[in-house]
């Protein structure tokens, strides 16, 4: 249809409104309570129109449009209708005693200038109100990055949309009622005491600065849109860069963007700064008699290539979940074609190997199958061993719009977390005992005929040798070892396995029910010597069932770091080639005439066994790129006496962290704001990373110190690479990985800068990405059950000298480590010391408060903390997150026992006592 608007006439899809026609025009047209990305509220008024033919002066958010209608904005009636409800609203905005007179200066308020509010009243020249304010508040600065300025705020309920219906939070409102009406939490106390979770969703669509970040953001230089370096979920976020050339403390959200939709969280919206932190290392540097000095790049990386080629045979690398796929990539080249070993890992190894080494076994990918989007469109979710509000808090705004849709939620949780709250059912089985708990579902699904089988005889094997290992597990074995009753267990099976007929929606035909169910775990289920059989139960569960392969249905390990998944594709672990490929003749061959040399033709050790080498001597010296093992290894006593025995260590990284300390050679590394790249998230959308400003000194991206690495390192040890290892830049390496592994065949950077991120697999140019995997079959041919086995609970159970079970996990506020996190001011203030959660049984016992200092010890190391008594946790069990505040880490409490077959320590289980300190 078309609209014609001030004598400019413009084509509307149906279902425009008259607001869509000014916009697309690019008309100056006041719409404060109007966020662009949103449905419009029609508060404020502003935004009024006449219609030609039309009585009145309607608001064009809530005017559709119509073919042939004729609007005009300027028409002298609206502009003083429009006019005088400027001046009502900007009424609202100044307390009195700052005034004479009755009147007051706009001016008043340069800190913020009323924003959008502010530009359209000088548009209509009113400069000064009419009427003074009824009110004057305080300004309530008790969140660390933002504050609420009440005497700047209009009542458009931007904010109360953004916080309820977007975030699902529910943390600000509108209180009160008439002239007493204000923005505020629950209880009317300061901000600090509510809900929020400084996501900054409020923040971000505030018209007027009533809500602002702490910090001025000053005159914007530019803008660079990006991809978050925090977890997995792979938001996009806006950076802004200020005429100083520092990034602005707050970033913008991205609403085109297909995995966050224009949602982030707390570290995204505000914990970019890390980048300028004072104590970046910004030369490159050699410890000589035991001090740093610092040294040119062809200085420094002489010494490094010196020292690696030495040890050609008994070295291992590390990449960095964290940094590009490009990065990566060139890490585990010159791994494979320089120094001749696959003896490369990465973080994987510590969060989801079982997964992706169950998922390669029982269907060929090693890859979350569904898409976010599959959540809100699913019937039933089951979360098990995952904390996604504090871990992945996008994605747990996917499931709480799903639940406020119908769908059932089910979380498997041993600690009580904040989804928890949302759920229809809880399963908080005993610590180790997950393949019981599973095995059991798995049983009442096939004892009552709910499986899928025409998925299981058209699409499957091994089903009848799956069937007979599940004899054991009944419902009442189930509840002995799980302690779960068999009631929830039997009603978890049959709500995950036919969420539509079991949906408590009154009349509705089950035929208009979601039918998908969608199964998401986290690294509660990974990190366990019985880790593979947990994710093989898992996957079991979702086989039986038939729920993969179609809309709102799915399998998904949540991914922990922001490249997580992209640096185990570009080939950054022992076992597999880029892109999950074998180590079989005529793949080898192929990468043989990609790169010049044949890699070599066997697995490499994971990361574990490199550091054991380490004390052995069948590591001799370590390339760490962008990882702190030093903090996330087990045993972190343990691990530091085995680098100690190394010959040579080389670290690349942002700053000098506990590993960094005790390396050789420090090569300082551009951090993801500074350089040119992508990143794949969970749901395998690869996006790209933009250099939003230059390195700091002489920092480099890791890719071009990887391939100066290589270059000098191949001439010691005489391995010819030609220009194997020259670049001119990221979109060439990316090209160069995306020939070799099929299903990036189809990317590129030019492709993703037009497109935005896409889902592999893409095979082609013309391939518009997969949304879900697994449609019509499964790359090894059919799916495999395969039996999963209760083989013990835990490696270390409690005891009388270690009473209580230690579980961990991470934070909100905080990033594994903390390596990033302590570098951010606000987040610090936000959670500045390191918390022990332990259960009002055990604190009464103990004699202590909430807040009291708590001493916690395992049979390898020992850590302080400050209680904080709650029932999330259970009775003999504590909870201690990972980040290190102080001198304090979980890791020094853990157990190295790891799973045999992915080798992934367990994390989540050993015994402790507790103590006052």
């Amino acid at each position: 249809m078309i609209v014609t608007v001030d004598g400019r006439r413009v084509e509307l899809a149906a279902g425009a409104t008259v607001l869509d026609a000014v916009n697309r025009l690019g008309l100056a047209l006041p719409q404060l309570c109007k966020d662009p990305d949103r449905a419009p509220l029609g508060a404020c008024r502003t935004c009024l129109v006449h219609v030609e033919g039309q009585r009145g002066t309607p608001a064009a958010c809530h005017l559709p449009a119509r073919d042939g209608m004729v609007v005009d904005t300027q028409h002298p009636e609206v502009v003083r209708v429009r006019s005088m409800v400027l001046d009502l609203t900007l009424s609202m905005l100044t307390p009195p005693g700052e005034y004479e007179g009755g009147v007051a200066p706009l001016t008043r308020t340069a800190r913020n200038g009323f924003g959008q509010l502010g530009d359209a009243t000088a548009r209509h020249g009113r400069l000064e109100p009419s009427w003074a304010p009824l009110h004057a508040y305080d300004e309530d600065a008790s969140k660390s990055f933002f504050v609420l300025d009440r005497d700047a705020c209009i009542l458009c309920g931007r904010c109360a949309v953004a916080c309820d219906d977007v975030q699902q939070i529910g943390a600000i409102a509108l209180l009160g009622r008439g002239h007493a009406t204000k923005v505020g939490v629950f209880g009317d106390g300061p901000m600090s005491s509510s809900v929020c979770t400084s996501c900054g969703q409020c923040v971000a669509t505030c018209p007027t600065g009533a809500l602002r970040p702490k910090e001025a953001p000053g005159k914007i230089a530019r803008t660079v849109a990006t991809t978050c370096p925090y977890c997995g979920v792979g938001c996009g976020i806006e950076l802004k860069v200020r005429d100083d050339g520092r990034l602005a403390l707050m970033a913008d959200d991205v609403p085109r963007n297909g995995s966050s939709l224009g949602m982030l969280c707390v570290k995204g919206r505000f914990a970019t700064g890390f980048v300028h932190a004072p104590d970046r290392i910004t030369r490159p540097m050699i410890k000589r008699d035991g001090r740093w000095h610092e040294a040119s790049w062809d200085e420094a990386l002489d010494a490094a290539a010196d020292g690696l080629a030495k040890h050609r045979g008994r070295f291992g690398a590390l990449a960095s979940a964290k940094a590009t796929n490009e990065d990566g990539y060139l890490v585990q080249k010159f791994c494979r074609v320089v120094m001749a070993t696959n003896d490369v890992d990465h973080c994987t190894r510590l969060c989801h190997s079982p997964s992706v080494e169950a998922m390669l076994a029982s269907m060929g990918s090693g890859a979350t199958s569904n898409s976010y989007q599959d959540y809100e469109e699913a019937g039933c979710l089951m979360v098990v061993g995952a904390d996604a509000s504090a871990n992945h808090p996008v994605i747990a705004v996917r499931f709480r719009r799903a639940v406020s849709r119908g769908a059932r939620l089910i979380v498997v949780n041993p600690k009580r977390v904040e989804l928890c709250d949302q759920a229809d059912l809880w399963l908080a089985q005993r610590p180790g005992t997950d393949v019981a708990l599973f095995n059991a579902m798995a049983r009442v699904i096939v004892d009552e005929r709910l499986d899928d089988e025409r998925f299981i005889r058209e699409r499957t094997e091994g089903f009848h040798a799956w069937r007979g290992s599940l004899e054991t597990y009944t419902l009442d074995y189930a509840e002995r070892v799980t302690g779960v009753p068999a009631r929830h267990i039997a009603q978890a099976a049959r709500w995950y396995a036919k969420p539509h007929l079991f949906q408590a929606r009154g009349a509705t035909p089950p035929s208009e029910l979601p039918r998908g169910s969608c199964l998401i775990w986290g690294m509660g289920i990974t990190q366990h010597v019985n880790g593979i059989h947990n994710a093989h139960a898992l996957l079991n569960l979702s086989l039986v069932a038939g729920q993969m392969g179609f809309p709102g249905s799915g399998i998904s390990p949540l991914r922990g770091q922001n490249n997580v998944q992209g640096c185990g594709d570009a080939g950054c672990i022992p076992t597999n080639l880029p892109g999950y490929q074998h180590y079989v003749d005529d793949t080898l061959a192929r990468f043989e005439a990609a790169w010049g040399v044949r890699p070599p033709g066997r697995a490499g050790r994971v990361v574990t066994e490199m550091v054991d080498g380490c004390l052995t001597g069948a590591t001799r010296a370590m390339y760490v790129v962008g990882e702190n093992p030093l903090l996330s290894e087990p045993d972190l006593h343990h691990a530091e006496k085995a680098l100690e025995q190394l010959d040579f260590l080389l670290v690349q990284d942002l700053f000098l962290h506990e590993t960094a300390e005790r390396a050789h050679v420090f090569l300082p590394a551009a951090a993801f704001a500074e350089k040119e790249g992508t990143f794949t998230n969970s749901e395998r959308r690869v996006q790209r990373v933009r250099a939003a400003v230059p390195p700091p000194g002489e920092a480099r991206p890791d890719w071009w110190i990887t391939a100066e690495l290589a270059k000098r390192v191949a001439r010691r040890v005489g391995v010819e690479v030609g220009a194997q290892f020259d670049y001119p830049g990221a979109a060439e390496i990316f090209d160069e990985m995306a020939r070799l592994t099929p299903f990036l065949a189809g990317l590129s950077h030019a492709r993703l800068d037009r497109e935005g991120g896409l889902q592999w697999p893409c095979p082609t140019p013309e391939h518009p990405g997969t949304r879900y995997l697994y449609g019509e079959s499964f790359p090894r041919g059919r799916g495999r059950f395969i039996p999963a086995r209760q083989i013990e609970t835990a490696a270390e159970l409690p005891d009388a000298d270690y009473p209580f079970v230690l579980n961990t996990g991470r934070l909100l506020y905080h990033w594994h480590g903390g390596t990033l996190t302590r570098r951010v001011q606000g987040l610090m203030e936000l959670a500045p010391r390191l918390e022990i959660a332990i259960h009002p049984s055990d604190a009464r016992r103990l004699g202590v408060d909430d807040g009291a200092r708590l001493r916690v010890e395992s049979r390898r190391g020992e850590l302080t903390g400050y209680a904080r008594v709650t029932e999330a946790v259970k009775a003999g069990a504590i909870f201690v997150p990972f980040v290190k505040l102080g001198e304090s880490a979980a890791n020094f409490l853990t157990n190295a026992a790891f799973d045999p077959s992915s080798k992934i320590p367990e994390y989540k289980v050993c015994a402790v006592r507790v103590t006052r300190a």
